[in-house]
């Protein structure tokens, strides 16, 4: 059974594995996401590529940013700056020479539900992938929509504030991204921020931490207007929360508890969706 070398690009972490035919997922590490330049990036992923290079038939990468995953030219790399009007495809294939095919982080982890996962049977769906920014993706009618620039379900760019529309610091991605929560923890816990992560969050929440749970409560509130506004646009049989923070059962309590409350508040009159956490797959 042929192999390839699955990737996952994030904003911090790039994680990969070995991955067969039917999806089974193995020998999974990480590495620090660079983010000085291009030529770091390529760097690592062709150390990656060694680890691998004599067992595999081929790479298929997610990463952030608008890709055209026909011809794997990316119009920017999302979180990732360095990247930026360039074909990703050829790019790697000079440092890995084997066969590699791209595609956004949001619309890969969709297709991965739909294939294997949680979407399989549902015609109607969205996909939100909580980490560094927001990944998002959507089914129509059982198919994968891309949008004719490649776009649809790039819900980090949804602005969030009318009043500031013109401030990044009001886009959806922010706003939810998990460097804004982190952010708040630190300065009402008097923690470093390069000491937090998802980890020492709900270690800190489930022991019971009141200015841990309160941050959460409001990450969650914000996440629940936006789950409401994609409800009332889309009408999806199913809405999956992804991304390595969903493992955490008190983040999906927090989630269904403020979907509950914005949906009471706006009087919506109609069959709520449900709301499940994608289940780790590696």
């Amino acid at each position: 059974m042929a192999q390839y070398l699955g990737i996952d690009i994030g904003g911090t972490e790039i994680k990969y594995g070995l991955i067969n035919d039917e999806g089974e997922i193995k020998e999974v590490d990480r590495k620090k996401t660079p983010l000085d330049s291009l030529e770091s990036f390529i760097a690592v992923m062709g150390e990656i590529y060694d680890l691998y290079a004599e067992q595999i038939s081929g790479m298929a990468i997610s990463m952030p940013g608008i890709i055209h995953s026909k011809t794997g030219y990316a119009v920017h790399g999302g979180t990732l700056e360095y990247i930026k009007k360039m074909n990703m495809v050829e790019l790697l294939e000079s440092r890995c020479p084997t066969t590699i095919h791209i595609e956004n982080d949001g619309k890969a982890a969709t297709l991965g539900e739909l294939w294997k996962g949680n979407f399989q049977g549902v015609q109607n769906g969205v996909m939100l992938v909580l980490g560094t920014g927001i990944g998002g993706g959507i089914l129509c009618n059982g198919q994968l929509v891309k949008g004719n620039h490649y776009s649809a379900g790039e819900l980090s760019f949804i602005k969030t504030n009318s009043d500031k529309s013109e401030e990044e610091d009001y886009r959806f991605g922010y706003q939810n991204g998990l460097i804004k929560l982190f952010k708040n923890i630190s300065e009402r816990c008097n923690l470093p921020l390069d000491e937090i992560d998802g980890h020492l969050v709900f270690q800190y929440a489930d022991a019971g931490n009141a200015a841990v749970l309160d941050c959460l409560n409001e990450y969650c509130r914000t996440l629940a207007i936006q789950i409401f506004n994609l409800q009332t646009i889309l009408d999806p049989e199913k809405i999956l929360i992804s991304g390595g923070v969903s493992k955490a059962p008190l983040l999906i309590e927090l989630i269904n508890k403020q979907v509950a409350e914005v949906f009471r508040e706006k009087k919506y009159r109609t069959v709520l969706s449900t709301y499940d956490r994608k289940k780790p797959s590696r």
